[in-house]
């Protein structure tokens, strides 16, 4: 038996927890701490959380991603299990893409249902705003499908943009018969079909798995084109990309993963709709982990804000007091929508050039300094409101909100055990996917 910490190492992060504290109290700057509203207000809200459960097997991923509201009315549920062939590239953002997702189309489908005056959220505004997981792969797919499609490309957005506008609707009847619903509710796999079929399937690109090259019947073996080399031809029709392509190896041509790109591209858009409809209604986001250095780093220090804030409170006041220090300024988003959405998805567009307001708060005596943020102006009415449901240093119904989504690996691994049984008694040849690598070792 070992210990892994002894008293050496706990001495030397003593000492360097002791200088950042040190330095901390050595460049105190004037900062305003407010007091919080003595009022509560009451007022109706939903609160969402997401989670996600997955298991990697032989090649193939298994998951499943949930979301759950919960507030003034009936709670609600989305659910979504799937499988893909595992993509070390891509594989893990997708599936925290499509959580996200989720939680932003329950977000706006529970308000609507429950006719609330805030949806709560966990996390921050400003980091949804940014970029999804996925950002550099979509914009490296939007590239390439441009390329591929030319002046249909807008069509295709547009096509998209009013699927998924039916798809809240019909989530919507199901969510207000049942309060939950597994049909659907991520569309991108249903609009890849449809989309494939009506914008790609006569494209000479997505002819056969590969464009073979006239009188190149030599040299057969196939050549990868990445996705990245189409945005060179951007601007050109995709009989002049081939023909360039085939002047420079003249031989067949696969383009690689043009099926992959695509469905990036409707996650991504997927993503940014669910985005862009929650815009509509009045949010307040939480965050519980962050490490933001805004007033630190005008203070000269390159530590976190929440430490440094803590060590001027306890140093002005004593002890560790509630209260709320707003930014001066709202946040704005370094990162802009692809030139290509631009004009999609207004909502989204306005608050990354605006900035988000934002503020940090501490709601109880000793408790832990959050991120507050907020497409609304955080003031003392919008604190008397999301006030009225602290608890303990919390808001309960997050709290509620985390406790229902939360997927535990137990009952996770119980009901996949299931699924891979089934699997493999129906379709025995279907085992090569669907070995765990780890299981001897446990």
């Amino acid at each position: 038996m070992y210990r892994l910490i002894d008293r050496r190492s706990v001495n030397r992060i003593k000492s360097m927890l002791q200088r950042g504290y040190e330095e901390a109290r050595g460049k105190m700057a004037e900062v305003e701490w407010r007091p919080l509203p003595k009022e509560r207000e009451s007022c109706t809200v939903y609160a969402v959380d997401g989670s996600q459960g997955k298991q990697r097997l032989s090649g193939t991923i298994f998951y499943t991603v949930s979301s759950y509201a919960f507030g003034n009315g009936p709670s609600y549920r989305l659910v979504y299990t799937n499988a893909m062939l595992y993509n070390q590239g891509i594989s893990d953002q997708i599936i925290r893409l499509q959580m996200e997702t989720l939680e932003n189309k329950l977000g706006f489908l529970a308000a609507e249902l429950g006719e609330v005056e805030y949806v709560m959220m966990d996390g921050t505004l400003t980091g949804s705003l940014t970029r999804p997981p996925v950002y550099p792969e979509s914009v490296r797919g939007i590239n390439a499908l441009q390329v591929v499609l030319e002046d249909e490309f807008t069509s295709m957005i547009e096509f998209v943009l009013n699927r998924l506008d039916q798809n809240y609707q019909n989530l919507e009847s199901q969510l207000k018969k049942e309060q939950k619903s597994y049909d659907e509710v991520i569309f991108a796999e249903s609009l890849m079909r449809d989309v494939f079929r009506k914008f790609f399937k006569n494209k000479l690109i997505a002819h056969s798995k590969g464009i073979r090259i006239r009188n190149c019947e030599t040299a057969p073996e196939k050549v990868l084109i990445p996705l990245e080399a189409l945005e060179r031809y951007r601007g050109k029709s995709v009989e002049e990309a081939v023909e360039n392509l085939r002047k420079r190896y003249c031989r067949e041509i696969v383009i690689e993963d043009i099926k992959e790109a695509i469905h990036v591209v409707l996650s991504y858009l997927e993503y940014l709709y669910s985005l862009e409809q929650l815009l509509n209604i009045n949010l307040i986001y939480v965050a519980k982990s962050f490490y933001t250095k805004r007033f630190a780093k005008k203070a000269g220090l390159g530590l976190p804000d929440v430490p440094y804030l803590d060590s001027y409170i306890r140093s002005k006041f004593g002890e560790e007091i509630p209260g709320y220090l707003p930014f001066p300024e709202p946040v704005k988003v370094e990162h802009s929508l692809p030139e290509p959405l631009k004009g999609f998805f207004p909502k989204i567009e306005k608050l990354g050039s605006t900035g988000v307001p934002s503020s940090y708060i501490r709601t109880m005596k000793g408790g832990v300094i959050y991120l507050l943020q907020s497409n609304r102006t955080i003031d003392d009415e919008l604190l008397s409101r999301v006030l009225w449901h602290e608890s303990n240093g919390y808001f309960r119904p997050l709290q509620r909100a985390h406790e229902g989504v939360k997927i535990e690996k137990k009952a996770f691994e119980a009901e996949l055990a299931a699924l891979l049984n089934i699997i493999k008694k129906e379709s025995p040849e279907l085992r090569v996917f669907l070995k765990y690598g780890r299981s001897p070792l446990e």
